[in-house]
């Protein structure tokens, strides 16, 4: 990979009779040229290629052309991992909707206790047990609903933290 640079120069202080050398060292020497009255302007374009070792050395091993290193996230991808006996992890996306069903239960419970009507109409507010149901989920629905969501930030986190091993950032 080699870059290039290219300088531009539109000032009208490079006179036509020198050469592209003498110009530029002319303009690096000088100070803001003054303009001359003529209204002649000439474009210069100057462009440089570096060797482009110090662009490769920035390159990592498993991105150069032809290299059979595989990239960092896929390197653990093999198959061979060896953790078979490991218990099944719930993604945090799970536990964060089960935390917002588990709230949403409570909250309408609570406001189906204030309101005194039954909203589904699967127990009556007549029934013996339609306080101590909605009760039930109100009292253990939000501190479940807080559980899950605590559960589903340290889950994103700790999946996060693995990706960023694997790519290389930790």
């Amino acid at each position: 990979m080699a870059a290039a640079a290219i300088s531009l120069c539109g000032s009208r202080c490079v006179g036509p009779s020198r050469t592209p050398e003498s110009r530029l060292a002319s303009q690096a020497a000088a100070a803001p040229c003054a303009r001359p009255s003529s209204s002649r302007r000439r474009l210069v374009v100057v462009a440089a290629k570096s060797s482009g070792k110090k662009a490769d050395e920035k390159v990592p091993s498993w991105a150069r052309p032809g290299s059979d290193e595989p990239p960092p996230w896929a390197r653990d991808e093999g198959g061979a991992s060896g953790q078979e006996g490991d218990a099944v992890q719930v993604p945090f996306y799970a536990y964060l909707l089960a935390s917002a069903v588990t709230a949403i239960a409570a909250i309408g419970s609570i406001f189906e206790y204030t309101n005194g009507r039954a909203v589904f109409g699967v127990v009556g507010t007549d029934s013996p047990l339609y306080a101590p149901i909605l009760g039930f989920f109100a009292v253990t629905g939000i501190p479940t609903s807080g559980y899950l969501w605590y559960k589903a930030v340290q889950t994103a986190n700790k999946d996060a933290e693995e990706q960023d091993r694997r790519d290389g950032f930790l």
